[in-house]
């Protein structure tokens, strides 16, 4: 039966009240028409009004389509989604001639590269300008990236040569520029490739000698970090190593050339240095203070200086803009230090920057260079920057 907004069934032999609402959802999920069928007890469903039942029905299937519409959609995104990875994998392996030794291993690298693909995505889109990139490392394991850098805790140091250099980086009467780039002044080597070895200790100290040497003695020489890998008892080889004893190093026993003592990836059993052969050697060496504007007056007026950071993820897929990662991002999502050459500052609007040299091969970042924010000691850059004195 049937009264206002009410209805009335019969439950038992009993008459209930219901709500004709509840009652025509409770009928549709049983499958039940809205005709005056007869159950087999014989009472018969309530008599709602039949345009509220109309209303009612066209609701549930606007809702249904909508469901299966937003259902198809995801299909297809999804669909468009996996195309676009397998796309930009394929690219991968053609550019980097990718050559895997089995199906297992092509997978396995696939997974491993969209992996990190997905987590570079996610970080560019938390920083506007920030370019990140498919490149070299992108089917590399966390533990592989990790081989490039280094632990802090395999450096070990005595504190003899810390002590940090105290006076006037600027001359009398000299005002550093207000942007600096070496490079345009022709006195940096090419970009290197330190490979699988966490070498780039050597690698950062031999760029700023050979910086400095180009702007004391305008002589431009590429020198050798192998040499400093097989001969530095003082350092780790490729488990890292400490920029001040590099530097004392190349003061007591001088640089040979690449071309004499070519670079190998790896530390070899012993040193083969020549004693007759031409070295480069520097007279002294500086850590800088922290105060990024010492800095910079160091490098806009004397030239390149090293440094050290932590090293997040995001900065292994760096292609441009300004890399400014986060404290909370170096400090709890590091992957391990790593040493660099700063060549140069400047500024975009009110973002200051720092151009940095890598040791990472032409194909990483811009063309082997990347601009690192300057004035917030990003990843601890200004901790420990030491520089080459030639007189």
């Amino acid at each position: 039966m049937h009264s206002g907004s009410r209805c009335y069934i019969n439950i038992n032999g009993k008459i209930r009240q219901v709500s004709c609402f509840y009652l025509f959802f409770r009928n549709f999920c049983f499958g039940v028409f809205f005709s005056n069928r007869k159950y087999p007890n014989g009472y018969k469903t309530c008599a709602c009004d039949y345009a509220v039942i109309q209303m009612l029905s066209l609701v549930v299937l606007a809702v249904m389509l909508t469901l299966l519409g937003l259902f198809v959609y995801q299909l297809f995104d999804s669909k468009l989604e996996k195309q676009r990875y397998e796309q930009m994998f394929n690219d991968f392996i053609l550019k980097y001639d990718r050559r895997y030794p089995s199906l297992e291993e092509f997978q396995y690298r696939y997974q491993v590269f969209l992996q990190n693909v997905k987590e570079f995505e996610a970080e560019e889109a938390k920083h506007f300008g920030l370019d990140l990139d498919v490149n070299e490392f992108t089917d590399w394991t966390n533990e592989e990236l990790q081989r490039i850098v280094y632990d802090n805790k395999n450096v070990k140091t005595d504190g003899s040569e810390e002590v940090r250099f105290e006076g006037s980086y600027l001359e009398s009467g000299v005002k550093r520029p207000a942007s600096i780039d070496w490079r345009d002044q022709g006195k940096l080597t090419p970009i290197k490739n330190q490979g699988q070895c966490g070498s780039c200790w050597a690698f950062a100290t031999v760029a700023a000698v050979e910086a400095q040497h180009a702007i004391r003695k305008n002589q431009l020489v590429s020198l050798s970090e192998q040499e400093m890998v097989d001969c530095d008892d003082k350092n780790n080889g490729c488990s890292g190593g400490y920029r001040p004893y590099a530097m004392r190093f190349v003061k007591e026993n001088g640089l040979e050339s690449e071309k004499e003592y070519p670079y190998s990836a790896l530390k070899h059993d012993q040193c083969m240095l020549k004693q007759n052969d031409t070295r480069v050697f520097i007279d002294d060496f500086r850590m800088l203070s922290q105060n990024e504007e010492e800095i910079a007056n160091w490098v806009g007026t004397k030239g390149p200086v090293t440094f050290g950071m932590s090293v997040t993820k995001a900065m292994y897929s760096y292609r441009s803009g300004i890399f400014n990662p986060s404290a909370d991002d170096c400090a709890e999502k590091s992957m391990g230090s790593h040493a660099l050459t700063i060549v140069g500052y400047g500024g975009e609007g009110e973002a200051a920057f720092w151009i940095v040299k890598n040791s990472w091969g032409t194909s990483w970042g811009a063309s082997g260079y990347f601009r690192l924010a300057r004035g917030v000691n990003s990843c601890g850059l200004a901790n420990t920057v030491v520089a080459p004195v030639i007189n």
